[in-house]
């Protein structure tokens, strides 16, 4: 019984404990390295209560230690979540400045609740695992939220632009197995080779006005104007005003004239040097209005020429404040494209541009 000081043998540094009348290391249990204190344990006739860890400086970096909470776990006989009081581990982490930036709790080596925050201690995220994310921007407006969906199997996230809707996709995974204990595994089963896969992902990107603007799923997609009909991207003939009878253009005159979507062409139409030149062309020659705050993504549409002249530019989608139109601005002042090309032949390509705001220099 009493206070004791030993040297561990393959660190070479001193460690301090303390021995109850029952023989089992009670109290404090010091660690240190460089003959600097690196972790203080807190154990109780032998048992684990809690763990401090300092910085070279003497700051707390981390601590870990018991304690109940309510957490939302997931009840598979009623199949649905509800709070639970656990005893779980909680585990602070700390930056330089001694505020709290990540806070966990778990059983078992896994986390089941999570909280990050931002410098100033606002929420920045709040996480329950397997059951909801919720991601906040720094004036504590949603920004995205995903959610397990229990029921269909399916794992939803929700985007936000300056608290609307922006995105939603919805993924089915066939290979997922939702467990009774409220986790999410991945099955070790092999497919045949003519296995017909489940799997799904389907995308929906949204204008301000709460409409939708495109439809993906699985690769494919279909594009809306904001008046909702279905747009439609055909071929583009010149007449000939000369000519009494209309006549069927041939694969010549359509190739010709045909705007094509840029995703179905052999070799696509780009920016010289990279999108990222391009972003950096934004970045450089773009005035942001001066609104705290501001995010999101202006989505542009245009017509690259077989020059590489743009044409037919429109604002698919912006952030308001005149975005779109500076969006517009910045775009008519870049260099010409490199256009995209058909069977050996420069062609008309139709192409969608997503800015998103605050820009970043590439």
């Amino acid at each position: 019984m009493g206070f004791y000081e030993t040297i561990m043998e393959k660190e070479k540094y001193p460690t301090q404990f303390y021995i109850s009348s029952k023989g089992n290391v009670d109290g404090l249990f010091l660690e240190y390295h460089a003959n600097i204190l690196f972790i203080k344990t807190i154990l109780k006739e032998g048992i684990w209560q809690s763990d401090v860890y300092f910085d070279s400086a003497g700051k707390t970096t981390d601590s870990l230690h018991i304690k109940n909470k309510d957490i939302e776990t997931y009840n598979n006989t009623l199949k649905k979540w509800e709070p639970k009081s656990l005893l779980v581990y909680a585990n602070y982490r700390f930056d330089e400045k001694g505020k709290i930036y990540e806070e966990t709790y778990g059983r078992h080596k896994d986390d089941l609740k999570k909280y990050f925050y931002y410098e100033d201690g606002a929420l920045k995220a709040d996480e329950t695992c397997f059951y909801y994310r919720k991601e906040y921007d720094s004036l504590g407006v949603l920004t995205q939220q995903i959610d397990y969906n229990w029921e269909t199997k399916e794992i939803q996230t929700l985007g936000y632009e300056n608290g609307k809707l922006a995105i939603k996709k919805v993924e089915f995974d066939e290979n997922q197995i939702w467990n009774p204990d409220g986790t999410i595994t991945k099955s070790k089963k092999t497919h045949k080779p003519n296995h017909i896969s489940k799997s799904y992902i389907i995308e929906t990107e949204y204008y301000p006005n709460g409409k939708i603007y495109r439809y993906k799923k699985n690769g494919e997609s279909k594009e809306y104007r904001e008046d909702g009909t279905e747009a439609i991207y055909t071929p583009m003939i010149k007449a000939d005003p000369e000519m009494d009878n209309e006549t069927e253009p041939t694969a010549d005159e359509d190739l010709e004239n045909k705007v094509y979507q840029s995703g179905a062409i052999e070799i696509k139409p780009s920016y010289p040097n990279g999108i990222d030149a391009l972003y950096k062309f934004f970045h450089d020659n773009f005035i942001t209005p001066e609104v705290e705050g501001l995010q999101g993504t202006v989505y542009l549409s245009f017509i690259v020429e077989k020059d590489g002249s743009l044409s037919d530019i429109k604002i698919l989608r912006d952030i308001g404040y005149s975005t779109g139109q500076e969006s517009v601005r910045v775009l008519r002042k870049s260099e010409k494209w490199v256009p995209g090309e058909q069977k050996g032949k420069k062609v008309r390509c139709l192409y969608t541009l997503p800015i998103k705001l605050p820009l970043q220099s590439k």
